[in-house]
């Protein structure tokens, strides 16, 4: 179990770079020593307290600034093994010497300790089951469609070496987000057609196989194993709307939709539109854990319902098309207004919007040349 040394200080405000200076040589000794990392922390929202607080712990002066630090260790033995180092550290390494790297605080003053943490709570590294993990283009044209989405969502796309297929890989900046697949003839005569699909992740694809038709879902296409990608299987909801489930191969986590903060070219929200709000909600629930967190009204149409899966990841709206449920996703743009002119000017279509959405970005629904439909969300600038 990780162990942490934690300290408080006072030092001037005026010597904050000194201090950083003096903590970026001094540090090194710890990482050295087998510390898993190091934090040095500036305070700029220190309040008063009513009987005590930081600044009275290390008697910081109006001219001070407070900063608490902390060591982690890979466990407590790693931690007094290197403390049993430090007085010898001392006596040989500049960097710990204070005539050669002097202490540009009152080290007199210092509060520290050393603890155990009891309760940790981290954001997954990998993928959990129930996040949506890829997004995957199915086309009859995929040169036209190639252009199309590179001139509205400025992607790049490579192709997947897969052999016998046209799959192409969709980049965003840093990262790989979707996949463009041409439909063959032999899916176009199962019925394929143009359209956007998502991936969620499971722990077992054949187990949620199980599971989705104990839930009254469907499988559509049975499991398969692609390699070096991981297991897939196509599977439908009670009320219809097609997505994959996947095991991936690999322990990264995906950045397709992007939880931790707007990335443009990332889906930004995924919504469902079903005539069955309540059964789409024990399906998907029951499944994959997601709970309804706050809704807006609309009134005589209902609800639109917010999913949360760690974070707020999309919606369930009682608004289901002509075929029924389906997903839409919507892709991130730096630009609506000029997102609107490039999906027109490359033989899209306009759906719906812009509209303004709470937060004050705008949103639109759209339909590429080859009939496949998806969403778009940003600002207007």
């Amino acid at each position: 179990m990780t162990y942490i040394d934690g300290f408080v200080i006072a030092a001037p405000t005026a010597k904050k770079q000194a201090f950083i200076d003096h903590a970026n040589k001094a540090d090194s000794v710890f990482i050295e020593m087998g510390a898993l990392r190091v934090l040095e922390c500036w305070g700029d929202d220190v309040p008063d307290g009513k009987q005590t607080d930081f600044r009275r712990a290390v008697q910081a002066t109006p001219d001070e600034s407070v900063i608490f630090s902390w060591v982690e260790w890979p466990d407590k033995a790693s931690r007094d093994a290197a403390m049993a180092r430090m007085e010898e550290q001392m006596k040989t390494d500049d960097r710990m010497n204070p005539e050669k790297n002097p202490m540009p605080f009152d080290g007199k003053r210092m509060i520290y300790g050393g603890f155990s943490p009891v309760v940790t709570l981290e954001k997954p590294k990998g993928n959990r089951s129930g996040d949506h993990i890829w997004y995957e283009l199915l086309t009859t044209d995929a040169e036209a469609a190639q252009k199309f989405y590179a001139d509205v969502l400025g992607w790049k796309f490579a192709d997947s070496g897969m052999a016998g297929m046209d799959y192409r890989i969709i980049n965003a900046g840093e990262h790989d987000v979707g996949g463009l697949m041409a439909i063959t003839p032999e899916m176009a005569e199962h019925g394929a057609k143009p359209a956007w699909l998502g991936y969620i992740a499971v722990d077992d694809v054949d187990v949620a196989i199980g599971d989705v038709g104990q839930k009254g879902g469907r499988l559509l296409m049975p499991a398969m194993d692609v390699p070096m990608v991981g297991r897939i299987a196509m599977v439908a909801d009670p009320q219809g709307a097609p997505f994959y489930i996947m095991k991936p191969a690999g322990k990264e986590k995906s950045m397709a939709f992007a939880a931790d903060r707007p990335r443009p070219g990332h889906c930004a929200w995924n919504e469902l539109a079903t005539p069955d709000q309540a059964g789409a909600w024990n399906f998907y629930g029951g499944l994959f854990g997601w709970k309804q967190d706050g809704a807006i009204e609309m009134g005589e149409m209902g609800s639109y319902q917010f999913i949360r899966h760690g974070s707020v990841v999309g919606a369930i709206s009682p608004v289901a098309g002509p075929e029924g449920a389906v997903w839409t996703r919507y892709f991130r743009i730096p630009d609506i207004d000029a997102a609107k002119v490039a999906v027109e000017a490359g033989g899209g279509k306009i759906v719906d919007g812009p509209h303004e959405i709470p937060g004050g970005e705008f949103s639109m629904n759209c339909i590429d040349p080859q009939g496949a439909a998806f969403g778009l969300v940003g600002p207007r600038r």
